[in-house]
């Protein structure tokens, strides 16, 4: 039998945008900015209500693997 973490089941899959916010600590128009410039994938459920994956969210803060040039200073 295995076992989760309370986190892991508190945690909800899709998120509003108010809520991406909220965990971001941004407004709701920064996360809104950030889907139509295509940094943030969302989806869009019925004509209005748009809804986001955990897994991008985290996705957008996961850094960016930066690899050093070498040779030049």
């Amino acid at each position: 039998m295995t076992q989760t973490s309370p986190t892991a089941d508190t945690r909800r899959v899709m998120l509003t945008v108010a809520e991406a916010a909220d965990e971001l600590a941004v407004t709701e128009r920064f996360i809104r900015t950030l889907i139509s410039e295509g940094q943030l994938r969302a989806v869009k459920v019925g004509t209005r209500v748009v809804r986001i994956r955990r897994t991008d969210l985290d996705d957008l803060l996961r850094p960016a693997r930066v690899v050093p040039r070498l040779g030049r200073r």
